[in-house]
């Protein structure tokens, strides 16, 4: 059987329309409900996450005064690190006294004998004043400069001045000798 409309055009189109709107209506409290059910989720993970924030700035403002000391503690630290190794070149670009004086005694010939030994400093370098006295007048004094220089630890041996004088009936030759010090060298065991 065939069926036919008699409805009029216009009651049609109202029924459509309302069939729309009803299929609206229901598709947007859809969207809002889910919109609600993935919300509240989410509001509860971030109510969640504030009070972490809280609890955390709370503890970074206990442990604030602890960092504040461990920093200054890294400062000094840095500082007196820097101090000792100021002090660990100092040490180590100086020569050593005793090793200066067994190379002297070293360098010595029988007949002269040391009277004063000073050092100066001027700028970065080291200067050594030997003053002594002499028995066998020139050639003792020769044979010390060369054994001066060829030590390790002086350069530019050089001499300043020398004076002959009479002692107990005997001519003594007096010298003045000059050098400087070379950096730290290493000690030589087994004399």
């Amino acid at each position: 059987m065939i069926r036919i409309n008699l409805l009029p055009r216009e009651l049609i189109e109202k029924k459509k329309i309302g069939a729309f709107v009803v299929f609206v209506s229901i598709s947007i409290l859809f969207s809002v409900l889910i919109c609600v059910l993935l919300f509240l989720p989410l509001r509860d993970e971030l109510q969640a996450a504030k009070r972490r924030l809280e609890l955390e700035q709370l503890t970074l403002r206990k442990y604030r005064p602890i960092l504040q000391e461990l920093e200054e503690l890294k400062r000094e630290e840095s500082e007196l690190q820097a101090r000792l190794t100021s002090v660990e070149n100092l040490i180590v670009s100086r020569s050593p006294w005793s090793q200066v004086l067994y190379e002297i005694s070293r360098a010595l010939p029988e007949k002269i004998w040391l009277t004063e030994l000073t050092k100066e400093t001027q700028g970065k370098e080291q200067i050594l004043a030997i003053e002594g006295s002499s028995l066998s007048k020139t050639i003792d004094i020769g044979k010390l400069m060369e054994n001066l220089t060829k030590s390790p630890l002086f350069t530019e041996v050089a001499l300043l001045g020398m004076t002959k004088r009479a002692m107990d009936k005997r001519e003594v030759m007096d010298f003045a000798i000059s050098c400087k010090l070379r950096g730290p060298v290493p000690f030589k065991k087994g004399l």
